[in-house]
């Protein structure tokens, strides 16, 4: 008798633990900015975070499909508007700050990638990869090992979102 009435007790404390958990993730999201005529793309990267979980810092890998190499990074309005620093080691960056200030959601950085002139000009085609269905999916811009940190020093779970696909040709 005490069984049957724990379950239902445990399965909605698991489902409210799951809830808020869930409400803590932050997303990172690449966006298409503009296109240059000279074989480059800006692209911003965007966060966002619950209220009640903005981060404090941020640390994420640009993944680039071969083809592409990135030529600027710089600081979006989010992490000016937070009084922090935004420092890149090639695809690897860091946001930081010494600071109580949160990031809040919007442009943490804009890249701008420059286009191999042979996939630009369309007389190399992107490389294409399979993706485990048997299906071809065109090479994409990605975020990988995604960190976030909060105040207090915590780790924030971070999700990143969709990647970009790689332009097989400039207009």
């Amino acid at each position: 008798m005490i069984l049957s009435t724990l379950r239902p007790a445990t399965i909605c404390l698991l489902w409210l633990v799951a809830r808020l958990g869930a409400s803590q993730t932050i997303t990172l999201t690449l966006s298409p900015l503009e296109t240059r005529g000279n074989h480059t793309r800006r692209i911003e990267l965007l966060l966002n975070a619950p209220s009640n979980s903005a981060p404090a810092g941020l640390q994420w890998i640009f993944k680039l499909p071969p083809g592409l190499r990135i030529i600027g990074i710089e600081a979006g309005t989010a992490v000016n508007g937070a009084g922090k620093t935004l420092v890149c080691n090639g695809t690897k960056c860091l946001v930081y700050g010494i600071n109580r200030t949160t990031i809040s959601n919007g442009p943490i950085a804009v890249v701008t990638i420059r286009v191999d002139q042979g996939l630009a000009s369309g007389k190399r085609s992107a490389q294409y990869k399979a993706d485990g269905r048997a299906r071809l999916r065109r090479p994409e811009i990605r975020i990988g090992d995604p960190v976030a940190v909060s105040m207090e020093g915590r780790s924030i779970a971070v999700v990143p979102g969709d990647g970009i696909a790689v332009p097989s040709k400039t207009p």
